[in-house]
């Protein structure tokens, strides 16, 4: 499999108060809002998910409701990262159990692992695949790991079902080392929203993208310009994208309360957040309110 485009890192759909996944009826509300633009793939239960604050029947559960919900129509893709190895491969089984069209590994976070380890790792959860596709996922900033040239080299080697690298970060000599040790069958996507349109230029497939969760039009705008030709509205849209992402910035540590607000003025409720995640108040949301003003002048549609 080798993806290019727009993957949505999509939220998770959670009761009003956060304790439990909502209804199948709010998920496919949700999907299928996503599903009206042409994605490449839906990736489930990652950062912008929540999935590390989901329980593991939470994170299955969501996955199968994906499958069957999309249902053909856009590949999905599942996180199944842990900080167990352990974890880490029962999700990643269930995953390939439930359909899923790949599976997506974080590296493990917490502790600070050497390569071997890291190694090991990946290969224990790429074997747990059942030769579905696996794309390993580089987040040095949160997970405090790194996913170097000698670990993908390593694991590729040792498992083939390995083709990709979700790469969040910023450090673009890293990825374009990555690119030049792998070679053009790897599937490498970037994940840092700020760096989309750099991405596209030094060779990645797309992106996965959190902002497209709320924005998949937005995305596909950059996308769509820069595959014409028209880089100075690839470039336009990309400077939208940063400025949205600047602003929702100024409330740190509940960016992902900000998404769900976001999505709910475009007419899509998904509930509220999963603890530690605290909802927004009254004066945040109004806040939050003439941010979106401020952006609608720019063509970005709540």
């Amino acid at each position: 499999m080798k993806l290019s485009g727009v993957v949505v890192a999509a939220l998770t759909p959670l009761t009003s108060d956060g304790v439990s996944l909502a209804d199948e009826r709010t998920f496919s509300a949700y999907y299928e809002f996503l599903l009206q633009y042409p994605i490449a793939g839906l990736f489930v239960c990652g950062t912008t998910g929540e999935g590390m604050a989901l329980t593991l029947p939470e994170r299955m559960e969501t996955a199968r409701r994906a499958v069957r919900l999309v249902h053909g129509r856009a590949p999905v893709l599942v996180h199944a990262g842990c900080a167990s190895t352990a974890e880490t491969a029962l999700l990643a089984e269930q995953a390939a159990e439930c359909g899923a069209d790949g599976v997506v590994v974080v590296a493990p976070y917490f502790y600070a692992y050497d390569r071997q380890s890291l190694i090991e790792h990946f290969c224990v959860a790429a074997r747990a695949a059942q030769g579905r596709p696996v794309y390993l996922y580089h987040l040095p900033s949160y997970t405090g790991n790194s996913i170097d040239v000698e670990v993908l080299t390593a694991v590729r080697q040792a498992c083939p079902n390995v083709c990709g690298v979700k790469f969040s970060d910023s450090d673009l000599a890293q990825m374009q080392a990555i690119q030049r040790a792998a070679g053009p069958d790897l599937n490498l996507l970037s994940g840092d929203d700020s760096l989309v349109l750099a991405g596209l230029a030094l060779g990645t497939d797309g992106c996965v993208s959190g902002k497209s969760s709320v924005f998949p039009d937005l995305l596909q705008a950059i996308l769509s310009a820069f595959r014409a030709g028209e880089l100075a509205e690839a470039r336009r849209a990309q400077m939208v994208l940063i400025e949205l992402g600047d602003r929702l910035d100024q409330w740190p540590g509940v960016e992902l309360a900000c998404f769900k607000y976001a999505l709910l003025r475009r007419g899509i409720d998904i509930g509220g957040m999963r603890r530690p995640h605290r909802p927004l108040s009254a004066a945040e949301r109004a806040r939050l309110d003439q941010v979106f003003i401020e952006m609608t002048a720019q063509g970005v549609v709540f």
